[in-house]
């Protein structure tokens, strides 16, 4: 397992990627900030799957796929709870080498939680660490 931490601006130019309309909109209406954890990542092949819990209003969890290399695939996120809790992505996504997708669940603190990958092209499945809020 990896571990490091990355800044906001950081993280808003990996999020910018894709939709995050979400967590951007409740947070800007709800006038509050957000923190962010420390990301922890697993390696797959060489290719990471990270996760890092966020605080504040709504709160939730940020998860991030780093394609390093590799044949372009169809993926999905599934946020796993150990309370129990789960809940999807908003559908499949398309990545190629070099190019990092993401996705924030703006679900409140669940716990500990990790982000299972579904890889639909090949039918793996790979899991990010457990984070925290």
């Amino acid at each position: 397992m990896i571990t490091r931490r990355i800044g906001a601006i950081a993280l808003a130019a990996v999020c910018a990627a894709v939709p995050l309309t979400a967590l951007s909109a409740s947070a800007a209406q709800a006038g509050t900030a957000a923190f962010l954890g420390p990301v922890k990542c697993a390696p797959i092949s060489n290719n990471e799957l990270c996760a890092r819990g966020i605080t504040g209003s709504p709160g939730g969890y940020d998860v991030a796929y780093h394609k390093n290399e590799g044949s372009k695939i169809t993926a999905r996120f599934r946020l796993m709870c150990i309370n129990g809790f789960q809940k999807d992505d908003n559908g499949p996504f398309s990545i190629s080498a070099g190019q990092v997708k993401s996705f924030v669940f703006a679900v409140g603190n669940q716990g500990s939680c990790r982000v299972r990958m579904q890889d639909i092209t090949n039918g793996g499945y790979y899991y990010s660490p457990y984070v925290v809020p």
